[in-house]
């Protein structure tokens, strides 16, 4: 059994101005913006999915009446009902809604309805196949899956407004009505269809104005890839070049521009859908995870953005932890979301074994349970399941649900879903409107600056096979995680000053701006790390015409001689006192300043002795530069933690899937590894919810 040791509070707090002040402001904001739709009493709402579409009408007041029996308190409709909403392109049938609306209402459920454009019905493709995208093989979709329509076609864009604006108009005041979904799972797919072409081409005219501007944004001297006018631009296609790679400045545009096009349509949405219901009804989507090709930050319409997230789908990480799931999704997408609008919700949590994955092993009993306490613990104002009843056929026939296939028999994940909803309410009874933010907490408060520019970037550009933004990123949310630090997740326009710490891993694309908002920061007393690959590029991707990262030389107190990758199965070493870590995917060979200290060396390969992680004070505030990329993270944790501590932090010590959080009074452990873990807490604490100490796939609440 490993024992985690309470560390003992160090009251020689370096503290940033007023920062007490502007964290207490920032929360109260939070509690403020949560209210308009949600009462922070009542913690957070449970819900299931259930379609009535696809079952008997004979067997919906048994089914919606069991589902308020289980004690959810709201259901979900017409997310993939486009075809009986709209049998013909002149026709709307909304009979059968209403009477599944009407009988959840008898039984109190509240509804979340959903814009259902996801699928398309088989008439529109039929009459206008203009409708459909084109992949990047030139060939244009047809009917028969979902999400494969063109979202830059004005054709489907007028069926899908239309259909928002009709549903709209007949629920947007129903009593029962509670929120909207719009779309489903929104993905930037690459769409290479005509529409999408002249989209792309008027997209481009209007970012740079003159075809020479956009010539010198993508290096058109390169390979004679100079454009005398925007009509001759084609979108860039990485999957048909296979001698070479195509302007990476011209593939990040196309990025852009789709993420841009996903959320104009969600936002188009959106501003129908306010048209014309009531300001008590929500208006949401629900982005998987926090995806690659799309920005959810784009979709500015919404009320707040929601996710789904499925923890268990075939990944193998720590042993038999497979059951429980990769221990950064969950983290990251509670802070992600919830830092958007400081509101967010979980549309869609896995209930059991899913069908979609390369694998689909079952969760381990308690996974489920464990991951909607974490989602409590995380600031959601709901959790919704996917799906009610388990399917009898088509593509899902695998996919659980709350019952099984005889529609009534609850499955393992449906119990823990039934017992989350009873701790939850035991919870409520316990909640103080005066419990705030213990200070310690506040204290760690951290940002991790994110871009999904920067993303598309290095994935575009990886330079070593082995580069992956995602790990990196996970190996810097552990870090931050371990101290048991409250997390938000922030752009390059959020007030800085009210968090002491700021991660910014790999931050390649910036701006002079940027730069000197780092400086401002940190000489007023903020403690900022930084990674390799940051400060590299301007914002169309192109390297500075200056030394490797001089932007920020002046920030980090370093030059960067150059940069290095290995071949697998070499293994660099880099030494941190007496412990030595292994790397082999990237490495920045620093050379420090007079008055910055070199934390980490290299200690082999010809540069040998060479700064690897340095750290500097910078007016109040600190600086700390990791330049190498290592196996297990370990290094960049270790050092996350000691910028913490150094600044006189107490914090904890929690091992990898590990995580403590801290939401109105109560406190949320969860454990995803398969050592027992007793988690530290005051003599004094009350425990509401599980049992110290901590087993895998369990959790546990306590005040």
């Amino acid at each position: 059994m490993l024992v985690l040791k309470i560390k003992i509070i160090n009251f020689r707090l370096l503290i940033l101005g007023v920062s007490l002040f502007i964290a207490n402001s920032f929360l109260a904001a939070q509690n403020s913006s949560s209210k308009k739709f949600f009462e922070p009493r009542n913690l957070m709402s449970i819900g299931v999915y259930y379609y009535p579409e696809q079952w008997p009408e004979n067997q919906w007041e048994r089914d919606l009446a069991n589902i308020k029996k289980l004690g959810f308190e709201f259901t979900h409709f017409a997310d993939f009902a486009w075809t009986y909403l709209q049998p013909q392109e002149s026709e709307y049938d909304f009979t059968w809604l209403d009477k599944a609306i009407a009988i959840a209402e008898k039984q109190g459920l509240k509804i979340i309805l959903c814009t259902p454009t996801a699928a398309a019905p088989v008439w529109m493709g039929e009459k206008y196949p203009e409708i459909y995208l084109v992949d990047e093989n030139g060939i244009r979709r047809k009917y028969g899956n979902r999400a494969d329509h063109s979202i830059a076609n004005s054709r489907y864009q007028q069926f899908a407004y239309a259909m928002a604006a009709a549903m709209a108009k007949k629920y947007g005041h129903h009593p029962a009505i509670m929120g909207w979904q719009i779309d489903n799972e929104p993905n930037a797919f690459a769409d290479f269809s005509e529409s999408s072409q002249l989209a792309f081409q008027q997209w481009l005219q209007k970012k740079y104005v003159h075809i020479d501007s956009l010539n010198k944004a993508w290096v058109g001297s390169f390979w004679s890839t100079r454009y005398n006018s925007f009509d001759q631009i084609i979108i860039p296609n990485i999957k048909i070049y296979t001698e070479d790679k195509l302007s990476p400045h011209a593939v990040l545009d196309f990025k852009r521009f789709t993420a841009q096009t996903t959320a104009d349509f969600i936002n188009h949405q959106a501003d129908t859908l306010k048209k014309y219901i009531s300001s008590t009804q929500f208006v949401t989507t629900n982005y998987t995870n926090v995806g690659y090709e799309v920005d959810p930050r784009l979709t500015k319409q919404l009320d707040f953005p929601s996710f789904t997230m499925y923890p268990v789908n075939g990944s193998n990480v720590w042993g038999n932890s497979f059951r429980t799931g990769a221990p950064y999704r969950l983290i990251e997408a509670n802070d992600y979301y919830r830092s958007i609008a400081n509101t967010t919700g979980i549309m869609e949590l896995q209930p059991g074994q899913v069908n979609w994955a390369s694998n689909n092993p079952q969760p381990m009993p308690g996974a489920v349970h464990m991951w909607i306490m974490q989602a409590l613990g995380g600031g959601n104002s709901f959790v919704c399941t996917y799906r009610y009843r388990h399917p009898l056929g088509s593509s899902e026939m695998y996919h659980e649900g709350i019952v099984g296939t005889d529609g009534t028999s609850l499955s393992q994940g449906g119990k823990e879903f039934v017992q989350a909803i009873k701790d939850i309410n035991s919870l409520k009874k316990q909640f103080n409107a005066n419990d705030t933010m213990p200070i310690i907490l506040q204290k760690r408060k951290t940002a991790f600056l994110w871009a999904h520019e920067n993303l598309w970037d290095l994935e575009n550009q990886k330079q070593s096979a082995d580069w992956n933004t995602w790990t990196l990123r996970n190996n810097y949310t552990a870090g931050v995680k371990s101290a048991a630090a409250p997390m938000d997740f922030i752009s390059e326009s959020a007030n800085f000053n009210q968090y002491p710490f700021i991660v910014a891993p790999a931050y390649a694309l910036i701006s002079d701006s940027l730069v000197a908002k780092w400086i401002a920061y940190v000489k007023a007393g903020g403690h900022l790390i930084l990674s390799c690959r940051s400060g590299q590029k301007n914002k169309s991707g192109q390297f500075l015409e200056s030394a490797l990262g001089a932007s920020i030389q002046e920030l980090i107190g370093a030059s960067i001689d150059f940069t290095d990758m290995l071949v697998a199965p070499e293994k660099g070493v880099v030494k941190m006192g007496n412990q030595k870590f292994t790397w082999n995917t990237w490495s920045e060979i620093l050379r420090p300043f007079a008055g910055t200290q070199t934390i980490a060396f290299y200690a082999n390969q010809y540069y040998k002795g060479k700064a690897a992680a340095i750290k500097r004070k910078l007016g109040k505030g600190t600086v700390t530069y990791i330049g190498v990329v290592t196996q297990e993270g370990d290094l960049e944790k270790q050092i996350i933690r000691s910028v913490y501590t150094e600044a006189g932090i107490a914090i904890e010590n929690l091992p990898k899937g590990v995580f403590i959080e801290w939401r109105d009074g109560f406190y949320v452990g969860v454990n995803y590894i398969q050592n027992e873990i007793r988690l530290p807490m005051p003599k004094k604490s009350k425990i509401l919810i599980g049992t110290q100490p901590l087993k895998q796939g369990q959790a546990l609440v306590w005040k």
